[in-house]
């Protein structure tokens, strides 16, 4: 099952969350004056290579990934007004 959130939706319910949990009323959809900033871990896959440089391919002819090389950087987002979540969901039975 697929769930799509819109941006209004998760700042609604943000604002709900702030209200119940902290005390706090705010209005976050039209008070914003920013859009919100979302931060994330970026994956950098490395390819694994033979000693004289060339790229290994595994038994179907794709590159290798060598994950004990791979590494993590910081990115930013800005979350705009047209933006949504999708969650995909297992089937309920």
């Amino acid at each position: 099952m697929r769930i799509k959130i819109d941006q209004w939706e998760v700042l609604r319910a943000l604002e709900l969350y702030f209200k119940t949990e902290y005390g706090v009323d705010c209005d976050l959809v039209e008070g914003l004056h920013t859009w919100p900033v979302i931060d994330y871990q970026e994956r950098i896959l490395v390819k694994k290579k033979h000693k004289n440089g060339r790229v290994v391919k595994n038994e179907n002819g794709y590159d290798e990934i060598d994950y004990s090389k791979t590494t993590h950087k910081k990115a930013s987002i800005e979350w705009s007004e047209f933006d949504s979540i999708t969650l995909f969901l297992p089937a309920q039975s």
